[in-house]
């Protein structure tokens, strides 16, 4: 099944590709992450760069990567990639596939997408011993998706319906320690969660921004 939709996928965007190829862009106002807090709640934030390499092959537009902890607690570490347009390629990859690049090993995974907001991915990832949980989820035009295929869909009726492709992954990931339950992670990553959301709306348009007159909406070419 994850084949055929793959390849469902595929088959649309060609031919999506071709009708919004003389459309011009919407491209939101947003804060840029560089005014991204350094103290969220009791949360106290240590930021830091991608490589550059890794940085240029990620092609996007705008992120934030920071170690939160509060003074009596362990670390949180924050990853958001924004892309301003997910066009050509250019879009979030997707952590099923850069965690094992990491050389960490996926030992577990569901999808928590009923009941909870957001939806969000649950791995349990280890390597040499150490064993960290990630959340993982999209944020695509006000909306938050887990499931990778119903994100790029909603990309695709969005580039035809709003003439707009930004989009953002939004990543957790905190250690295990030894003696550790996983639970415990569980309610540190969801603790984190509270504060966040709030502080991340300006950084990631949502879906009422329009290129009305007189709005602070840009226009790029597609």
């Amino acid at each position: 099944m994850p084949l055929y939709a793959s390849l469902l996928l595929i088959c649309v965007m060609v031919l999506t590709g071709s009708l919004i190829s003389n459309r011009s862009e919407i491209i939101p106002e947003r804060s840029r992450f560089v005014t991204f807090p350094a103290a969220i709640a009791e949360w106290h934030g240590r930021s830091s760069q991608l490589e550059s390499q890794v940085e240029n092959g990620l092609a996007l537009e705008d992120y934030v990567l920071s170690d939160y902890s509060k003074p009596d607690g362990k670390a949180v570490n924050l990853y958001v990639a924004y892309y301003a347009s997910q066009r050509t390629g250019e879009s979030p990859h997707s952590p099923l596939v850069c965690i094992p690049g990491g050389g960490w090993q996926i030992t577990r995974f569901e999808r928590l997408d009923s009941g909870i907001s957001p939806p969000l991915n649950r791995a349990i990832i280890e390597r040499n011993g150490s064993k960290q949980l990630v959340y993982y989820w999209y944020e695509e035009r006000g909306r938050s998706i887990a499931n990778e295929y119903w994100s790029k869909w909603y990309l695709l009726s969005d580039a035809l319906t709003k003439n707009r492709s930004d989009g953002a992954l939004i990543r957790l990931i905190t250690a295990i320690s030894p003696g550790e339950l996983e639970r415990d992670a569980d309610n540190r990553l969801r603790a984190f969660m509270q504060d966040l959301l709030p502080r991340l709306s300006q950084y990631l348009p949502s879906e009422v921004a329009t290129s009305s007159p007189g709005s602070n909406v840009g226009m790029r070419k597609l």
